[in-house]
C-alpha cells in the first residue's frame, strides 16, 4: 500500500490513487460507510492509510465480480484491510508467506503445523484465506506433483488440514437455504467446504452433500428440502454431469438460483438461467444476495 502523509488524503486524492471518480468515493462513503474516518475541526474529512485500504479492496473485489454492497461488507469487516488487498505487493507477500508456511508443512507431513497455519489463515476471513491462501497452496502442491509424480500424501495431509479448518468456522442455526452439491463422479470437494464456511461467517446455513451425488438423490433432495440455491461443483469436465444440471432445472419446487461451478463447466454449453460464478467471491455474492 502507498504511504498516506500523517495530514490524510482528501476524496480527490483518494481517487486518483486508485484510479476511480472522485463521484464513487463519495458513493461509496454516502452508501455504504466506507468514508474518512478522521474528522479534524476546522478541516474536511480526511483518508487514512486504513481508510484507503479499505477502498483498494473495494475496489479489487467489485473488479472480480463481487456485488457492491457484499464487497463493502467484506471490506468493513476486516480487521486489516491492508493485508487483503489482493494485487497489492504487501498482500501478495503475506498470502505467499502463509502459502509458503502450509506447503512446507505439507511437504514435512507436519499435521500439526499444518492445522494450526490453516486456523491462522481463518482469522482475516474464509474468503481472503481460500484465495490468498489455501487455493495457491493446493495448486502449487497439485503442479509439483504432476510435475515429478510425488507429494501425494502432502497434498492428502493439506487437504485435510483446511477441511478441518473450514468446519471449525460457527455454523448459523438457521434452516439451511442453499445445497451443495459435487458432479456425480466429482471427488473434489474442498471448494464447496470452503463456500459453506463463507456462507457461514455472513449467517446463511447450506446443506453439504459431498462428492459424487447421483442426479437422483440430488433432485430427491431438493423436493424434500426447498432450498432457495443448489451449487453444483466440478473439477474437471470429464466429471460434469449434464444430466445431474438437468435433474436440477426440473425439479419441483425449482430453486431460484441454480449455479454451476468449477473449471470442469467451462466447456459446457449451459442453459439459459445457469449462473457460472468466476469464483469464491462470486459465488458468495450470488447467494448473499438472495432474499
Amino acid at each position: 500500500m502507498t504511504q498516506v502523509p500523517d495530514a490524510g488524503l482528501s476524496a480527490g486524492e483518494v481517487a486518483r490513487r486508485l484510479g476511480i471518480a472522485v463521484t464513487t468515493v463519495r458513493t461509496w462513503d454516502r452508501r455504504y460507510g466506507l468514508g474518512p474516518s478522521r474528522r479534524d475541526p476546522g478541516r474536511h474529512r480526511r483518508y487514512d492509510r486504513r481508510d484507503l485500504a479499505r477502498l483498494e479492496l473495494m475496489r479489487r473485489l467489485t473488479i472480480d465480480g463481487v456485488a457492491p454492497a457484499e464487497a463493502a461488507r467484506i471490506a468493513r469487516d476486516l480487521r486489516d484491510p491492508a493485508k487483503a488487498t489482493s494485487g497489492s505487493s504487501e498482500t501478495e507477500a503475506s498470502g505467499s508467506q502463509a502459502a509458503t508456511r502450509l506447503r512446507r508443512a505439507a511437504y514435512a507431513l507436519d499435521p500439526a503445523t499444518l492445522e494450526r497455519q490453516a486456523r491462522l489463515a481463518l482469522a482475516e476471513g474464509v474468503v481472503p484465506a481460500w484465495t490468498a491462501v489455501f487455493a495457491p497452496a493446493l495448486r502449487e502442491i497439485g503442479r509439483r506433483h504432476a510435475t515429478v509424480s510425488r507429494y501425494i500424501a502432502a497434498e492428502h495431509l493439506l487437504s485435510a488440514a483446511i477441511s478441518a479448518a473450514l468446519a471449525a468456522v460457527p455454523r448459523p442455526s438457521a434452516r439451511p437455504s442453499v445445497l451443495l452439491a459435487c458432479a456425480p463422479t466429482e471427488l473434489h470437494s474442498l471448494p464447496l467446504e470452503a463456500l459453506a464456511a463463507a456462507l457461514a461467517e455472513r449467517g446463511r446455513a447450506s446443506r453439504m452433500l459431498g462428492a459424487r451425488v447421483p442426479a437422483t438423490v440430488l433432485r430427491d433432495a431438493i423436493v424434500r428440502t426447498g432450498p432457495t440455491a443448489v451449487v453444483l461443483w466440478a473439477h474437471a469436465a470429464i466429471t460434469a454431469d449434464s444430466g445431474q444440471l438437468a435433474a436440477v432445472r426440473a425439479a419441483r419446487p425449482r430453486p431460484p438460483l441454480i449455479a454451476a461451478c468449477g473449471p470442469g463447466w467451462a466447456s459446457r454449453n449451459l442453459p439459459p438461467g445457469v449462473r457460472t460464478p468466476a469464483g469464491l467471491p462470486e459465488a458468495v455474492s450470488m447467494i448473499s444476495q438472495l432474499a
